[in-house]
């Protein structure tokens, strides 16, 4: 009887066991990304997006750039134009770097939209750094321009100026893998892709 009452308490416990973790699983790792799309469902969720369907490849705010490239680039999936610069996020927000060569000057970008952009960063690619102080040296430039130049050593017009322009500005050593590049321009020279802009988030 004992024995019987013993048998009885393992089964009872294991069928506890088992039906405590089907519930959990819900609340675990499934929940996380029920549409198996590789982005959170929380972040579909604040964007009001489908947890029921793919939302890798969609792009609801029509802007060129998938909802995978706006998961991974901070943008609003809902909104054509997420920093409100005037231009459309699938336009700016280029991808991150996936390598760069610094002996052949060969870079590849991985684009948000998940296409690829190669081509070659010479001595002329300007290469920009993302900087919170970006705005305040803008202003103490145009102050420098629009103020009083008559004192000794105010002249803005010698060489080194243009120099001050690009303040905060990157160099190659900055271009390196899985960076964010906000924006790239390429430009054909002698048959061969050369970047002219690389802009790093």
């Amino acid at each position: 009887m004992s024995g019987n009452r013993y048998r009885s308490l393992i089964g009872l416990l294991a069928s506890c066991m088992g039906l405590i973790a089907l519930l959990a699983l819900p609340s675990g790792a499934a929940a996380r990304d029920r549409n198996h799309d590789r982005i959170p469902d929380r972040w579909e969720r604040a964007h009001h997006l489908s947890l029921k369907v793919n939302q890798d490849r969609r792009d609801q705010d029509r802007d060129h750039l998938k909802n995978m490239g706006e998961f991974k680039a901070g943008d609003n999936p809902r909104d054509a134009d997420s920093d409100n610069d005037g231009v459309k996020d699938g336009e700016e927000n280029a991808g991150t770097i996936d390598s760069f060569d610094a002996g052949t000057g060969r870079l590849v970008i991985n684009l948000f939209g998940g296409d690829t952009l190669s081509g070659l960063v010479t001595d002329r690619t300007e290469i920009k750094c993302e900087n919170e102080n970006e705005n305040e040296n803008d202003d103490n430039d145009r102050m420098a321009r629009d103020g009083d130049n008559s004192g000794p050593g105010s002249d803005n017009s010698g060489p080194g100026h243009e120099g001050d322009d690009n303040e905060g500005n990157c160099t190659t050593a900055d271009v390196t893998q899985n960076r964010v590049v906000e924006e790239a321009e390429l430009h054909t020279e002698g048959g061969a892709a050369v970047f002219e802009e690389v802009e790093l988030g």
